[in-house]
């Protein structure tokens, strides 16, 4: 019979399970793919819902992200492409984009 060691098998995480993994690097066509998928998902959404938000959220971080990768110019192509790709909802398009990029800095709608 094995013998029981007065020692915890896990030590807690110090950051309570909280860490996120480091993000691997991305372009901006990769960003920018990732801008319709969360749109297209997005228009599935019952509004205000927390699934709603949390696209929302994902929005706000894709376009900060592209902000990194090429400024202003990549949030404005990203959001050209994101109309193109869905012309009967270009309204509804630009408008969530300029409300989530709303605090990215130097995006103006």
């Amino acid at each position: 019979m094995p013998t029981l060691s007065p020692e915890p098998l896990a030590r807690p995480r110090e950051d309570h399970g909280m860490a996120t993994p480091p993000r691997k690097p991305q372009d901006t066509a990769t960003v920018t793919a990732a801008v319709l998928s969360i749109l297209s998902a997005l228009a599935g959404a019952p509004a205000g819902s927390p699934a709603a938000g949390a696209f929302v959220s994902a929005l706000r971080r894709r376009g900060e992200d592209l902000a990194g990768l090429g400024g202003v110019e990549a949030l404005r192509e990203a959001r050209a492409a994101a109309i193109a790709a869905d012309p009967a909802h270009a309204e509804t398009r630009a408008g969530l984009i300029d409300s989530a990029w709303a605090t990215v800095p130097g995006w103006t709608a």
